[in-house]
């Protein structure tokens, strides 16, 4: 338990120092590239992001569990996997080249693409990781990690302080992500047997593959989710209304990841009230739901009073139309919420499947709206058609199966339920599932 606790507090650190340094890094950048390069670089890494999930083809998970079930074929695991890495990353790569051929065909993109695109060619070389998270040692890879972030941090903050080319800031974000996947590599290598050495088994390539396919329609879905409407501003609007767009939704998303670490917290929990078959599985998920709410609708209204304030004086007046954008879309964080809360409900009820419906109505509804509204109203439209199918996917979606009807009473519920003031007693329960399973 105790190897369970200190992985999850270094996973967690993880998250949090790149959350905070480089929110402050991506500021001055911001600040430095102006709204049309940022616009750019949006567009360009939206591109990117999109086609990256094809490099692993959603095996992440799946590779973990292999390792964990497998320990004995490990070579030949690791091997199979950097290879497909390898073969999907180069696909990827020039994939992405002629879906911006296809958009938007203009040199300074194709530059910019070419650039950050490199390390799709490089992310074969990160399949160790998986060992060390089977192993529960992500602290190496966390340690190897930040190092690098930290480094190049300090180096982009020079590039903008000595006033270098745009591009150079660029190309450190290309080296990071090479240097980070083949330092993590080389720090395996020194300590075990190459495995590049054995030839790549079809059966073993083909097991992996098949069992992440349902994982990686899903996650297509959720990234196109994600990335689309930059892709639609930034195709209709040009780099400028995306580089004003991108800031809005860069802080509304900032703080997406509370609900999912409180929701991970009470998920141990729920699963032991589930076991037992106890009255009290439904209310410890009421106040799940009612914590994530309020603590969205909180936020929300604050940030009606403080978004004119927030962009101004942190970004500066190139970005004061973001703060229209951040308005409207920090309300989508109130579906979003809920709907993280509502994941452990589609996990432990066996609905999973619904989860791709789910996220393929959020997609549908996400571009019809920027489709009509972008060309009418600009990145307000855009701001609006997130906030209308995130409501659609996260809530609407479970009108239409009752399966999923308990779910929404939670969900309306949660206006009404303000227990979440209890929450250190729901802890201490917390806490004693984690030591009754010691």
């Amino acid at each position: 338990m105790k190897s369970i606790f200190l992985n999850s507090i270094w996973f967690f650190f993880d998250k949090v120092f790149k959350l905070v340094v480089g929110f402050a890094i991506s500021v001055m950048i911001v600040r430095y590239l102006g709204p049309e390069w940022f616009g750019k670089y949006n567009y360009v890494n939206s591109i990117i992001v999109l086609f990256s999930i094809f490099v692993t083809f959603g095996s992440e998970g799946i590779l973990v569990k292999f390792l964990v079930s497998e320990p004995d074929q490990k070579n030949e695991i690791l091997s199979a996997s950097f290879w497909f890495h390898s073969v999907f990353g180069l696909l990827s790569f020039l994939f992405s080249f002629l879906f911006l051929e296809i958009l938007r065909n203009e040199a300074d993109l194709f530059q910019l693409l070419f650039i950050l695109g490199i390390p799709l060619l490089f992310r074969s070389f990160s399949v160790v990781k998986y060992v060390y998270e089977s192993n529960l040692e992500i602290k190496k890879v966390v340690i190897i990690d930040n190092l690098t972030f930290f480094i190049f941090s300090f180096i982009r903050v020079s590039f903008v302080y000595f006033n270098y080319s745009f591009n150079w800031i660029f190309i450190s974000f290309a080296i990071e992500g090479i240097i980070t996947n083949i330092s993590l590599y080389f720090y395996y290598r020194f300590y075990h047997p190459s495995f590049l050495n054995l030839r790549p088994k079809f059966e073993t390539i083909k097991s992996i593959l098949k069992e992440s396919f349902p994982i990686l329609v899903s996650g297509f879905a959720i990234i196109v989710y994600m990335k689309v409407d930059q892709i639609m501003i930034g195709s209709m609007l040009g780099d400028e209304q995306l580089g004003i767009y991108s800031v809005g939704v860069r802080l509304s998303e900032f703080w997406y990841f509370i609900p999912i670490g409180i929701s991970s917290s009470f998920f141990p929990h729920l699963i032991a009230l589930k076991k037992e078959l106890s009255d009290h599985y439904k209310k410890r998920f009421a106040i799940l739901h009612s914590i994530v709410f309020w603590m969205a609708l909180l936020g929300a209204c604050f940030t009606q009073f403080a978004a004119d304030y927030v962009i101004v004086n942190i970004y500066g007046y190139d970005y004061y139309n973001s703060s229209s954008v951040l308005k409207i879309h920090i309300w989508a964080s109130l579906f979003v919420f809920l709907g993280v809360a509502g994941s452990n409900y589609y996990i432990l009820e066996n609905l999973q499947k619904l989860t791709i419906l789910k996220s393929f109505l959020g997609l549908f509804v996400n571009i019809v709206l920027n489709y009509i509204w972008i060309p009418e109203y600009g990145i307000v439209g855009a701001a609006f058609a997130t906030l209308v199918s995130q409501f659609c996917a996260n809530t609407l979606f479970l009108v239409f199966f009752k399966r999923l009807h308990p779910l929404l009473f939670l969900q309306l519920g949660s206006f009404f339920d303000i227990r979440f003031l209890n929450i250190r007693s729901i802890f201490r329960k917390q806490v004693s599932v984690y030591h009754s399973n010691d």
